[in-house]
């Protein structure tokens, strides 16, 4: 199992973690580090992947309890680091072209220790249940079904909280990366460019 003393001790000039539940908008937020010259890597990404690979007979191969259920037999597998690995080693050779490292869709209290640890900084954003799941309805993904609020809320529970039968350094735990956070901004509206000027103002800000 992945440890911290394996991770790469490396400096990084810059550090930022963003996590938040599901299109709470943490991908927009990313983004726009990356617009201002962060190289950026999602977390969630590379579960989603392997997500649709492992749960390919099943019609929603990347519902939240599929990519839960791959990102902990991943963790299993590979170390609970696995993910933070493979983000680390995609920034080890172009760091010196970029402001800093962005890793977005933290869920594991590892990769929140090691941004802490390194002196970096945890946004999370924030948005209400019911705000989420419209626009989850709204734009579902690729191999995504929609779901009932109540359905929804029950699978995001599965990465809230540990769950029983599992060590919890294999599990997501976004209540630890919540109260871990930094950094808050609240996302509850309907107007994208309202978001991303406050957004902006954030990075403009404290980065």
């Amino acid at each position: 199992m992945g440890d911290r003393n394996s991770l790469p001790i490396n400096p990084i000039p810059k550090l930022v973690g963003i996590g938040g539940l599901t299109r709470s908008g943490k991908d927009t937020l990313a983004e726009l580090f990356m617009q201002n010259g962060w190289f950026g890597v999602s977390l969630g990404d590379i579960v989603r992947e392997q997500s649709r690979l492992r749960h390919t007979n099943d019609p929603n191969p990347i519902s939240v309890a599929n990519m839960t259920e791959t990102a902990n037999w991943l963790r299993t597998q590979q170390g609970a680091d696995f993910a933070l690995k493979i983000a680390l080693d995609q920034f080890k050779n172009v760091q010196d072209r970029y402001k800093g490292l962005v890793l977005y869709s933290i869920r594991a209290p590892i990769e929140v220790d090691y941004i802490i640890e390194h002196s970096g900084e945890l946004v999370w954003v924030e948005a209400s249940d019911t705000v989420r799941h419209r626009r989850a309805l709204a734009k579902l993904r690729d191999d995504e079904k929609p779901m009932t609020l109540e359905e929804y809320n029950a699978h995001e529970n599965l990465q809230y909280n540990p769950q029983p039968g599992l060590p919890e350094a294999v599990q997501m735990n976004t209540r630890y990366v919540k109260s871990h956070a930094t950094i808050t901004i609240e996302n509850n509206g309907n107007s994208k460019d309202e978001f991303l000027s406050r957004a902006s103002k954030l990075i403009s800000t404290n980065f």
